[in-house]
Order: structure tokens, then C-alpha cells, then sequence
């Protein structure tokens, strides 16, 4: 099965390593921040927003996509 994550863009549910709230995670810890950092320059992140974004999306191939969706609404599309 695929989930819709925002702008009718799908990924595959098997591919989707977990989901985060940019709110919850950025602010805590550093780690968060280093992380997309870092797949930030490996040209690993992938934007799908127009407005704020509100998480993002880890898949199995290290691909970040960072949505406006919030984590509950894309936890609610996998049930």
C-alpha cells in the first residue's frame, strides 16, 4: 500500500522508516538538527511544502521528505 504525505505525493508504506514532528524533535536535542543537516548535504532531502512545515518523513534509503502535514494526520492515512 502506498500513503499520500502531502502535494499527492505517495510513498510506499514498507518504506517509511518512522514519521517526526519538526516542533517536538528540532527543539530538544541537537541531534535532530545534525541529522537533517547532514542529509541536507548529501542532497537527501526533499521538500513537499508551501506553507510551514510541521514533519518529516525518514524512508529506508536515507530519503528525508519534509511535509506540512502533521505526524498524527500521516499516522492516521497508514491505519
Amino acid at each position: 500500500m502506498y500513503v499520500d504525505i502531502g502535494t499527492d505525493f505517495l510513498i510506499k508504506n514498507s518504506d517509511i522508516v518512522g514519521i517526526f514532528d519538526l516542533d517536538n524533535t528540532t527543539t530538544t536535542t541537537g541531534h535532530t538538527n545534525n541529522f537533517l543537516k547532514e542529509k541536507q548535504n548529501q542532497g537527501k532531502v526533499i521538500y513537499l511544502v508551501k506553507d510551514l512545515p510541521k514533519s518529516f518523513v525518514l524512508t529506508k534509503d536515507g530519503t528525508v521528505y519534509v511535509v506540512e502535514l502533521s505526524s498524527q494526520i500521516i499516522r492516521r492515512r497508514l491505519e
